[in-house]
Protein backbone atom coordinates (compact mmCIF):
# COMPACT_ATOMS: atom_id res chain seq x y z
CA UNK A 1 0.00 0.00 0.00
CA UNK A 2 3.29 2.41 0.43
CA UNK A 3 5.32 0.76 -2.14
CA UNK A 4 5.15 1.98 -5.95
CA UNK A 5 4.32 -0.27 -8.36
CA UNK A 6 7.06 -1.35 -10.75
CA UNK A 7 8.90 -2.79 -8.22
CA UNK A 8 10.53 -6.22 -9.22
CA UNK A 9 13.33 -8.32 -7.81
CA UNK A 10 16.25 -9.40 -10.08
CA UNK A 11 17.77 -12.70 -11.03
CA UNK A 12 19.11 -14.50 -7.84
CA UNK A 13 22.68 -13.56 -9.04
CA UNK A 14 22.10 -10.28 -9.31
CA UNK A 15 20.65 -10.02 -6.01
CA UNK A 16 23.59 -12.35 -4.50
CA UNK A 17 26.57 -9.62 -5.76
CA UNK A 18 24.36 -6.57 -4.86
CA UNK A 19 23.88 -7.47 -1.48
CA UNK A 20 27.78 -8.95 -0.94
CA UNK A 21 28.69 -5.71 -2.81
CA UNK A 22 26.63 -3.91 -0.13
CA UNK A 23 28.00 -5.88 2.87
CA UNK A 24 31.58 -5.32 2.09
CA UNK A 25 31.07 -1.11 1.02
CA UNK A 26 29.22 -0.73 4.51
CA UNK A 27 31.70 -2.80 6.33
CA UNK A 28 34.62 -0.68 5.03
CA UNK A 29 32.97 2.78 5.68
CA UNK A 30 32.10 1.56 8.92
CA UNK A 31 35.79 1.18 9.24
CA UNK A 32 37.27 3.94 7.76
CA UNK A 33 34.52 6.42 9.44
CA UNK A 34 35.18 8.85 6.94
CA UNK A 35 33.72 12.19 8.82
CA UNK A 36 30.12 12.87 8.16
CA UNK A 37 28.38 16.08 8.33
CA UNK A 38 25.35 18.68 7.03
CA UNK A 39 28.14 18.70 4.22
CA UNK A 40 28.09 15.19 3.25
CA UNK A 41 24.25 15.65 3.33
CA UNK A 42 24.63 17.97 0.13
CA UNK A 43 27.53 16.17 -1.61
CA UNK A 44 25.34 12.51 -1.04
CA UNK A 45 22.40 14.73 -2.99
CA UNK A 46 24.00 14.12 -6.76
CA UNK A 47 24.66 10.67 -6.03
CA UNK A 48 21.15 10.12 -4.78
CA UNK A 49 19.82 12.03 -7.88
CA UNK A 50 22.07 9.61 -10.10
CA UNK A 51 20.26 6.45 -8.92
CA UNK A 52 16.88 8.35 -9.81
CA UNK A 53 18.27 9.11 -13.31
CA UNK A 54 20.01 5.44 -13.57
CA UNK A 55 16.36 4.06 -12.99
CA UNK A 56 14.66 6.24 -15.50
CA UNK A 57 17.22 4.72 -18.25
CA UNK A 58 15.52 1.78 -17.37
CA UNK A 59 12.05 2.42 -17.98
CA UNK A 60 10.04 3.10 -21.13
CA UNK A 61 10.36 4.52 -23.18
CA UNK A 62 14.10 4.97 -22.87
CA UNK A 63 15.28 1.16 -21.91
CA UNK A 64 18.97 1.76 -23.04
CA UNK A 65 20.34 -1.09 -21.16
CA UNK A 66 21.79 -3.69 -22.47
CA UNK A 67 20.00 -6.98 -21.49
CA UNK A 68 22.80 -8.22 -19.54
CA UNK A 69 23.14 -5.09 -16.96
CA UNK A 70 19.19 -4.24 -17.14
CA UNK A 71 18.58 -6.17 -13.86
CA UNK A 72 20.96 -3.63 -12.44
CA UNK A 73 19.07 -0.75 -13.04
CA UNK A 74 15.41 -1.90 -11.74
CA UNK A 75 13.67 -0.85 -8.37
CA UNK A 76 14.92 -1.75 -6.58
CA UNK A 77 18.01 -3.02 -7.65
CA UNK A 78 19.17 0.26 -8.99
CA UNK A 79 19.25 2.00 -5.01
CA UNK A 80 21.94 -1.19 -4.11
CA UNK A 81 24.13 -0.29 -7.42
CA UNK A 82 24.05 3.23 -6.73
CA UNK A 83 25.34 2.39 -3.12
CA UNK A 84 27.68 0.59 -3.82
CA UNK A 85 29.14 2.46 -6.29
CA UNK A 86 28.85 5.95 -4.28
CA UNK A 87 30.88 3.38 -1.58
CA UNK A 88 33.44 2.31 -3.62
CA UNK A 89 34.48 6.19 -4.41
CA UNK A 90 33.54 6.96 -1.05
CA UNK A 91 36.05 4.63 0.22
CA UNK A 92 39.03 5.25 -2.40
CA UNK A 93 38.60 9.07 -1.46
CA UNK A 94 38.70 8.62 2.29
CA UNK A 95 41.59 6.37 1.95
CA UNK A 96 43.70 8.82 -0.22
CA UNK A 97 42.91 11.91 1.44
CA UNK A 98 43.74 10.32 5.07
CA UNK A 99 46.90 9.20 3.42
CA UNK A 100 47.80 13.34 2.30
CA UNK A 101 46.00 14.43 5.48
CA UNK A 102 42.98 16.19 3.83
CA UNK A 103 40.48 14.44 5.11
CA UNK A 104 38.25 17.28 5.11
CA UNK A 105 38.70 17.19 1.49
CA UNK A 106 35.96 14.20 1.09
CA UNK A 107 32.78 15.32 1.09
CA UNK A 108 33.19 18.28 -1.44
CA UNK A 109 35.51 15.49 -3.74
CA UNK A 110 32.39 13.42 -3.37
CA UNK A 111 30.45 16.22 -4.68
CA UNK A 112 31.98 16.66 -7.11
CA UNK A 113 32.22 13.25 -8.60
CA UNK A 114 28.50 13.09 -8.24
CA UNK A 115 27.83 16.44 -10.17
CA UNK A 116 30.17 15.05 -12.42
CA UNK A 117 28.78 12.05 -13.36
CA UNK A 118 24.92 12.84 -12.92
CA UNK A 119 25.79 15.77 -15.69
CA UNK A 120 26.89 13.32 -18.31
CA UNK A 121 23.89 11.26 -17.43
CA UNK A 122 21.47 14.08 -17.81
CA UNK A 123 23.64 15.39 -21.18
CA UNK A 124 23.20 11.73 -22.65
CA UNK A 125 19.72 12.09 -22.22
CA UNK A 126 18.92 15.25 -23.34
CA UNK A 127 20.97 13.94 -26.69
CA UNK A 128 18.98 11.17 -26.81
CA UNK A 129 15.73 13.00 -26.86
CA UNK A 130 16.83 15.38 -29.40
CA UNK A 131 17.40 12.09 -31.71
CA UNK A 132 14.33 10.90 -31.21
CA UNK A 133 12.50 14.23 -31.85
CA UNK A 134 10.42 14.31 -28.31
CA UNK A 135 12.36 16.50 -26.33
CA UNK A 136 10.23 18.37 -23.55
CA UNK A 137 13.15 20.33 -22.11
CA UNK A 138 10.80 23.26 -21.35
CA UNK A 139 9.08 21.36 -18.42
CA UNK A 140 12.08 19.89 -16.48
CA UNK A 141 13.25 23.14 -16.80
CA UNK A 142 10.05 24.98 -15.35
CA UNK A 143 10.03 22.03 -12.69
CA UNK A 144 13.43 22.88 -11.52
CA UNK A 145 13.09 26.79 -11.49
CA UNK A 146 9.57 26.53 -9.45
CA UNK A 147 11.38 24.03 -7.16
CA UNK A 148 13.89 26.27 -6.27
CA UNK A 149 12.13 29.39 -5.66
CA UNK A 150 9.87 28.18 -3.54
CA UNK A 151 12.59 26.71 -1.85
CA UNK A 152 14.93 29.90 -1.54
CA UNK A 153 11.47 31.57 -0.36
CA UNK A 154 10.75 28.74 2.05
CA UNK A 155 14.43 29.17 3.45
CA UNK A 156 14.06 32.86 4.08
CA UNK A 157 10.60 32.45 6.02
CA UNK A 158 12.23 29.95 8.42
CA UNK A 159 15.18 32.10 8.75
CA UNK A 160 13.06 35.34 9.80
CA UNK A 161 10.93 33.28 11.73
CA UNK A 162 13.31 30.85 13.58
CA UNK A 163 17.18 32.46 12.35
CA UNK A 164 19.42 29.56 14.46
CA UNK A 165 17.61 27.29 13.21
CA UNK A 166 18.57 27.95 9.54
CA UNK A 167 22.43 29.09 10.89
CA UNK A 168 23.09 25.68 12.42
CA UNK A 169 21.46 23.47 9.20
CA UNK A 170 22.39 26.24 6.36
CA UNK A 171 23.86 23.29 4.61
CA UNK A 172 20.91 20.64 5.16
CA UNK A 173 18.03 22.33 5.60
CA UNK A 174 17.67 23.55 1.85
CA UNK A 175 19.01 20.32 0.52
CA UNK A 176 16.32 18.63 2.12
CA UNK A 177 13.96 21.55 1.31
CA UNK A 178 15.15 21.52 -2.30
CA UNK A 179 14.88 17.82 -2.81
CA UNK A 180 11.32 16.92 -1.62
CA UNK A 181 9.90 20.52 -3.86
CA UNK A 182 11.67 19.09 -6.98
CA UNK A 183 9.88 15.64 -6.25
CA UNK A 184 6.51 17.40 -5.56
CA UNK A 185 6.59 19.84 -8.21
CA UNK A 186 8.01 17.20 -10.75
CA UNK A 187 5.39 14.91 -10.01
CA UNK A 188 2.59 17.67 -10.08
CA UNK A 189 3.85 18.76 -13.58
CA UNK A 190 3.20 14.63 -14.55
CA UNK A 191 0.06 14.49 -13.21
CA UNK A 192 -1.52 17.55 -14.33
CA UNK A 193 0.63 18.54 -17.61
CA UNK A 194 1.79 15.60 -19.28
CA UNK A 195 -0.47 12.81 -18.07
CA UNK A 196 1.75 10.51 -16.19
CA UNK A 197 0.45 8.25 -13.84
CA UNK A 198 1.75 8.41 -10.03
CA UNK A 199 2.85 5.24 -9.38
CA UNK A 200 3.34 5.91 -5.51
CA UNK A 201 0.15 4.85 -3.65
CA UNK A 202 0.15 7.88 -1.10
CA UNK A 203 0.83 10.51 -3.05
CA UNK A 204 -1.57 9.02 -5.63
CA UNK A 205 -4.65 9.18 -3.02
CA UNK A 206 -3.12 12.35 -1.67
CA UNK A 207 -3.81 13.99 -5.72
CA UNK A 208 -7.24 11.93 -6.06
CA UNK A 209 -8.04 13.55 -3.14
CA UNK A 210 -7.30 16.98 -4.28
CA UNK A 211 -9.33 16.32 -7.68
CA UNK A 212 -12.69 16.31 -5.44
CA UNK A 213 -11.80 19.48 -4.17
CA UNK A 214 -13.60 22.50 -5.86
CA UNK A 215 -10.59 23.85 -6.60
CA UNK A 216 -9.47 21.15 -9.12
CA UNK A 217 -10.65 22.77 -12.46
CA UNK A 218 -8.22 25.69 -11.69
CA UNK A 219 -5.55 24.31 -9.75
CA UNK A 220 -5.42 20.78 -10.44
CA UNK A 221 -4.49 17.61 -8.49
CA UNK A 222 -0.90 18.21 -7.81
CA UNK A 223 -0.99 21.30 -5.88
CA UNK A 224 -1.79 19.45 -2.92
CA UNK A 225 1.07 17.06 -2.56
CA UNK A 226 3.60 19.80 -3.55
CA UNK A 227 2.00 21.39 -0.17
CA UNK A 228 2.28 17.92 1.53
CA UNK A 229 6.31 17.80 0.57
CA UNK A 230 6.79 21.30 1.85
CA UNK A 231 5.40 20.70 5.28
CA UNK A 232 6.85 17.45 5.27
CA UNK A 233 10.29 19.32 3.99
CA UNK A 234 10.11 21.77 6.78
CA UNK A 235 9.11 19.89 9.65
CA UNK A 236 11.90 17.56 9.12
CA UNK A 237 14.31 20.34 9.32
CA UNK A 238 12.89 21.43 12.71
CA UNK A 239 12.49 17.98 14.15
CA UNK A 240 15.91 17.57 13.61
CA UNK A 241 17.61 20.72 14.63
CA UNK A 242 18.82 19.98 18.19
CA UNK A 243 19.65 15.82 17.00
CA UNK A 244 21.74 17.15 14.89
CA UNK A 245 23.31 19.37 17.64
CA UNK A 246 23.43 15.95 19.93
CA UNK A 247 24.50 13.73 17.21
CA UNK A 248 25.99 15.32 13.77
CA UNK A 249 26.81 11.68 12.34
CA UNK A 250 23.41 10.21 12.85
CA UNK A 251 21.17 13.08 12.33
CA UNK A 252 23.37 13.87 8.91
CA UNK A 253 22.74 10.54 7.72
CA UNK A 254 19.22 10.37 8.51
CA UNK A 255 19.00 13.98 6.47
CA UNK A 256 20.42 12.51 3.84
CA UNK A 257 17.66 9.30 3.96
CA UNK A 258 14.98 12.18 4.15
CA UNK A 259 16.45 13.55 0.85
CA UNK A 260 17.11 10.60 -1.03
CA UNK A 261 13.38 10.06 -0.83
CA UNK A 262 12.82 13.48 -2.44
CA UNK A 263 15.64 14.06 -4.78
CA UNK A 264 15.86 10.28 -6.24
CA UNK A 265 12.16 10.33 -8.10
CA UNK A 266 12.08 14.10 -8.80
CA UNK A 267 15.03 13.13 -10.66
CA UNK A 268 13.41 10.23 -12.21
CA UNK A 269 10.29 12.24 -13.31
CA UNK A 270 12.91 15.34 -14.73
CA UNK A 271 15.05 12.59 -17.01
CA UNK A 272 11.32 10.63 -18.50
CA UNK A 273 9.84 14.67 -18.93
CA UNK A 274 12.78 14.55 -21.70
CA UNK A 275 11.39 11.80 -23.63
CA UNK A 276 7.43 12.98 -23.14
CA UNK A 277 5.84 14.68 -25.68
CA UNK A 278 4.87 18.10 -25.40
Amino acid sequence: MVLPSGLALPPLEYIIALLAGTLVVTALLYALEPPIDQRTVVALTPWMALGGALHAFHQPPIEAYRPVVAPLFGAPAVYLTTFVTLGVVWITLTLFSVRRGHSETISRNLGYIGIGLLTVLLVIGVVMALRSELLGLIWPTIAVVVAAVVTAVTVLAVALWRTPIIVRMRYAAPTVVFAHMLDGVSTAVGVDVIGITERTPIPARIMEFAGTLPTAPYLGQGWLFVFVKLLVAVGVVFLLDDYLEEDPVEASLLLALVTAVGIGPATNNIVLFLFSPV
